[in-house]
């Protein structure tokens, strides 16, 4: 390993798994020792006969573990050199307030892309329940103006986002205004600042078509974050489901005192 490490003798902790899951354990404390730093992004990780004997396991278990995290995008095999642990950027979404996917890469010096893959419209008649619900729309149909994209950051898809708009408010919204910023097009375009969101986050499978998207393998987790965009105080303008990439966010809180709480979505990036 090298002397950079924080424990450069034993970067990782000794430990019997006999009675345990083993790739699944020994997985487990590889990737804590990973993101806690013990393993710098761009040192070389211990081969798989060197895993295989620091923790007395099989070399098919050392395979399987070191497989993991190369598909959780911890790990990257240089082909003819080793397995390295890959260098990582980190991009803070507040959940606590509205913010750019856009503003937020370019302020850690990563560049935004967006890919527009749908644009068409439609009657919210047609929209699912839960999008009619969430614009007040239930028996009171209305245009709506249906986009799905791909945010990238350094041409990593980051993000599969899903909206409906109401045209009523935003008439005239055209494909090319939506391969920048979202919030930029309501504010320039439509005189329209974001007042609130009011939205929930759960844990989901990916379907296949979605995986695709994300250029990644089944079974594959996200964060699907899903509710309604307003303006003008408390007019509901569009209705999401953002679907987060798993392996590139975390939840992360920190509370200050009774009154006061901070709850981010932390995106943690590969660099270039």
């Amino acid at each position: 390993m090298s002397p950079k490490s924080k424990h450069a003798d034993q970067p990782m902790p000794r430990k019997s798994f006999a009675s345990e899951p083993v790739h699944l354990r020994l997985a487990d404390l590889c990737r804590d020792s990973i993101v806690g730093g013990d393993l710098a992004g761009g040192e070389k990780f211990p081969s798989e006969r060197e895993l295989a004997e620091r923790y007395e396991v099989s070399r098919a278990t050392a395979n399987k573990v070191i497989s993991t995290l190369v598909a959780e995008g911890l790990l990257e095999v240089q082909k003819g050199i080793g397995t390295y642990v890959r260098k990582r950027r980190t991009l803070f979404a507040s959940l606590s307030g509205m913010e750019s996917f856009t503003a937020h890469a370019l302020e850690q010096g990563l560049k935004p892309s967006t890919e527009v893959i749908t644009f068409r419209r439609l009657s919210s008649r047609t929209a699912p329940r839960e999008v009619r619900e969430g614009l007040g729309l239930v028996g009171k149909p209305e245009r709506l103006v249906f986009v799905e994209r791909i945010r990238s950051a350094d041409d990593v898809p980051m993000i599969l986002e899903r909206r409906w708009v109401r045209e009523s408010l935003a008439g005239g919204l055209e494909r090319t205004d939506l391969e920048d910023s979202f919030y930029r097009v309501l504010e320039e375009k439509f005189s329209l600042p974001m007042t609130g969101e009011a939205h929930t986050i759960s844990a989901v499978l990916v379907e296949p078509e979605e995986a695709e998207l994300f250029s990644v393998d089944l079974p594959f987790a996200a964060l699907r974050v899903e509710g309604t965009g307003f303006v003008k105080g408390a007019e509901p303008l569009w209705y999401q489901q953002l679907l987060y990439r798993g392996d590139r966010y975390q939840l992360h809180n920190e509370t200050r005192g009774p009154a006061e709480s901070a709850i981010e979505l932390r995106i943690q990036e590969n660099a270039a």
